[in-house]
C-alpha cells in the first residue's frame, strides 16, 4: 500500500518535535540542523543586508529559534549539526536585488560551526562536552558508516584529533576568516571555544588559525551502505529501551535537568495521531511524494524498497529530516537519515 505523506508549514520547534516524537514512537529517523540556523536569526540583520543571508534552510526571524534548536540537540530530538557551506561574494548575492529568484543560495558555516555549537550549547549550559562531540563528529561518522575509522579516538582509528581550548575566545570576522568571500553572516560575534590544532591521520593540518595542508595528503573515504548504527535497530539486533524504562527516565533526573534548562520534554503521543491531525496529504503525483520504486524519478532517487516513504527537507524550519518507513504507522517501522 502506498501512503504518501507531506510535512509542511512547520516551525523550527514543531519540526524538531516531529523528529523527536517519531523516534520515541519507534521510527528510525535522525534530524540535522545547520550552523547558520544555530548561530543567527534574521531579527538581528538589517533589512538591507538580508540578501546576503539567503540560504536553505532559511535563517529564521525569531531570536529564540537558535536556542530552541540547541535544546532539541540537547534532548536528542536532533542528532547532528552541519554547515551546508556555500559561499558567495556580496556582488554575487546582489544579482538578486531586483529578483529574489536570482539570489545565489548559500552562506558560510564550515569554519565557525564548532565554535558556534560550543558557544550556543556548552558555554550556554545546554550541552555537555560529550554531547558536543556526538553532535559535531561521532553521530555523523556512525550514520555515514565510517565509524570507528572516523568519529572516535582509539587504537586502529584514524588519528583525526582536534585540540580544543574551551576557555579561549575569538571574534568572527570576514577580515580573519579563511572563506573565499568578502562577508561573514556571523560578523562580530564573539564565541568561546577555539580550535588550537587539527591533526589528520596524525599530521598537524591546522595550527593556531593557520592552515598547513600538503597537496595529495587527502584521501577518499568510502561510505558503505547499511550502517549498523541505523540498521541494527531496524533489523532488531539492538532493542530500544522498553517504554516503561523511558518513562521512568523522563520522570527522574533527566526531566529535572531539562526543566532547569527550560527545555520542554515533548508530550508522548502516537506519531500516527500527530501526523493525521496536523499534516496535509499531497495530491497524486506531487513532487513532495517519493515513489516507492527503485531508480530516478523527477530528479529524486529512492535507494531502498519500501511500501511508502516520507522524503522532505524541512527547509523553512531550520531542521532537516529524511524518513523512510516500510509499514504504515502502528506497524514495524524502519528508515534512515
Amino acid at each position: 500500500m502506498k501512503t504518501p505523506l507531506f510535512v509542511s508549514g512547520l516551525t523550527s520547534k514543531s519540526s524538531a518535535e516531529l523528529v523527536g516524537r517519531a523516534r520515541r514512537s519507534g521510527y528510525c529517523v535522525f534530524g540535522e540542523t545547520l550552523a547558520s540556523s544555530l548561530g543567527r536569526s534574521m531579527s538581528a540583520v538589517p533589512k538591507g543586508d538580508r540578501i546576503y543571508c539567503i540560504t536553505s534552510p532559511p535563517i529564521r526571524e525569531s531570536a529564540e529559534t537558535p536556542r530552541q534548536l540547541m535544546k532539541s540537540l540537547a534532548y536528542d530530538d536532533l542528532q547532528l549539526t552541519g554547515s551546508d557551506n556555500c559561499t558567495f561574494n556580496k556582488e554575487h548575492k546582489a544579482l538578486g536585488k531586483g529578483d529574489f529568484t536570482k539570489i545565489p543560495n548559500g552562506v558560510n558555516g564550515l569554519e565557525d560551526r564548532m565554535s558556534l555549537v560550543w558557544e550556543k550549547g556548552v558555554h550556554a549550559g545546554l550541552l555537555d562536552p560529550c554531547r558536543f562531540v556526538a553532535v559535531t563528529s561521532t553521530n555523523a561518522a556512525k550514520i555515514f558508516n565510517i565509524y570507528p575509522q572516523k568519529g572516535r579516538i582509539a587504537v586502529g582509528s584514524d588519528a583525526d584529533i582536534v585540540i580544543w581550548n574551551p576557555n579561549a575566545t575569538r571574534t568572527i570576522s570576514k577580515d580573519t576568516h579563511h572563506h573565499a568571500c568578502d562577508f561573514n553572516i556571523f560578523e562580530g560575534m564573539t564565541v568561546h571555544g577555539v580550535c588550537e590544532f587539527v591533526l589528520v591521520r596524525g599530521r598537524i593540518c591546522a595550527e593556531q588559525g593557520n592552515v598547513r595542508v600538503a597537496e595529495g595528503f587527502g584521501r577518499f573515504i568510502p561510505t558503505p551502505v547499511r550502517p549498523p548504527f541505523v540498521y541494527d535497530i531496524i533489523e532488531g539486533k539492538v532493542q530500544s529501551p522498553p517504554e516503561e524504562q523511558h518513562e521512568e527516565k523522563q520522570n527522574g533526573n533527566v526531566a529535572k535537568r531539562f526543566a532547569e534548562l527550560d527545555i520542554q520534554i515533548p508530550v508522548q503521543e502516537p506519531i500516527s495521531a500527530m501526523l493525521a491531525g496536523n499534516l496535509a496529504m499531497p495530491a497524486e503525483g506531487s513532487l513532495c511524494s517519493t515513489p516507492s520504486v527503485r531508480g530516478r524519478v523527477d530528479g529524486k532517487r529512492d535507494m531502498q524498497e519500501s511500501s511508502f516513504s516520507i522524503s522532505e527537507e524541512l527547509d523553512r524550519s531550520g531542521v532537516r529530516a529524511c524518513i523512510k518507513v516500510k509499514n504504515p504507522p502502528g506497524g514495524k517501522s524502519s528508515g534512515f537519515w
